[in-house]
């Protein structure tokens, strides 16, 4: 039922898209939005409703962070928009990063969020020193890369990420047996992404099913979880 539910959802997409266009638009090589396209929402209601059921599980992904060994030391948010979820990251970490290459959703967060430090900038090139952060978060951002750029963006990612950190990301996996899924998005399998962060596991992989089930909504894309990079022995 819930794929079905997700099919039709995007078929609908698909469909309204040419209406749409006005919510993103290209700076560079890049996708970005306009304030009404940062979050797929009908309305307050809506939006509200996605926000809680998107930080319900950011949150329980976050707890588990202690019994990984992972440390609450500093986290960074590729692709933070306004800052939707920076302060429910921040709640975590004694220091959180985020960065975006939109100017005007920047200059909201810090007028929002004056105690994280936000960033304008590229996922191609992270401004931040390698083995720096112990949580490093994409949500719904590598999606909208095109394929010569998103495999530098993982790079960078693991670059700037410690060895003993997690990795989180929510991205479009639905369409990934087809090479476009919608002018601005790039839907990826699961495996690709795991093969792209070896050798850390993948502990989590699924929808947020909670919006699946109402009508109207969809998981804004498959979350992912993973861990620590294992490190194999060479004895």
């Amino acid at each position: 039922m819930q794929v079905r539910r997700r099919l039709l959802s995007r078929v609908a997409f698909r469909l309204l898209h040419p209406f749409l266009r006005r919510s993103h638009f290209k700076q560079g090589d890049f996708v970005t939005f306009r304030p009404e396209g940062f979050v797929a929402a009908d309305d307050p209601s809506a939006l509200l409703c996605r926000n809680y059921y998107e930080v319900k599980r950011l949150r329980q992904y976050l707890a588990r962070m202690s019994e990984l060994g992972v440390s609450g030391g500093r986290s960074l948010e590729i692709g933070c928009g306004y800052g939707r979820l920076s302060a429910y990251i921040a709640e975590y970490f004694e220091e959180h990063s985020a960065i975006d290459i939109n100017r005007w959703a920047l200059s909201r967060a810090r007028q929002c969020y004056p105690n994280i430090s936000f960033v304008q900038g590229s996922a191609t090139a992270l401004p931040f020193a390698d083995q720096t952060f112990d949580l490093v978060v994409s949500w719904t951002v590598l999606q909208h890369l095109p394929n010569h750029l998103v495999g530098k963006a993982l790079n960078e990612l693991i670059r700037v990420a410690k060895t003993n950190s997690l990795i989180l990301l929510c991205e479009a996996t639905f369409y990934a047996d087809q090479q476009e899924s919608t002018a601005h998005t790039h839907d990826r399998s699961p495996d690709f992404y795991a093969r792209s962060l070896s050798p850390r596991p993948l502990l989590v992989s699924e929808y947020l099913s909670e919006l699946d089930e109402i009508p109207n909504m969809v998981s804004p894309g498959r979350l992912m979880l993973f861990g620590p990079a294992v490190v194999v022995s060479s004895t």
